[in-house]
């Protein structure tokens, strides 16, 4: 079992977390928006989740079909 409420990294307790946004790749390309927690002592990712909040992402058009106009 862990030990629940220290960070793997530093040893200390985790009271409070660094929330940053990341995007995550799928298949090479940044699709997906994502939270990061980590550390405040030593900067270890904590966690990484998909960002419930989050917005989709617009579409853009491909490169060829501007490039054919």
């Amino acid at each position: 079992m862990a030990n629940r409420g220290l960070c793997p990294g530093c040893g200390k307790r985790v009271l409070h977390v660094n929330v940053e946004n990341v995007v995550g790749l799928i298949d090479g390309e940044s699709r997906a928006r994502c939270i990061a927690y980590t550390c405040i002592h030593c900067n270890v990712v904590l966690s990484i989740m998909l960002d419930p909040r989050a917005k989709p992402r617009p579409r853009r058009a491909s490169t060829t079909a501007a490039a054919a106009k």
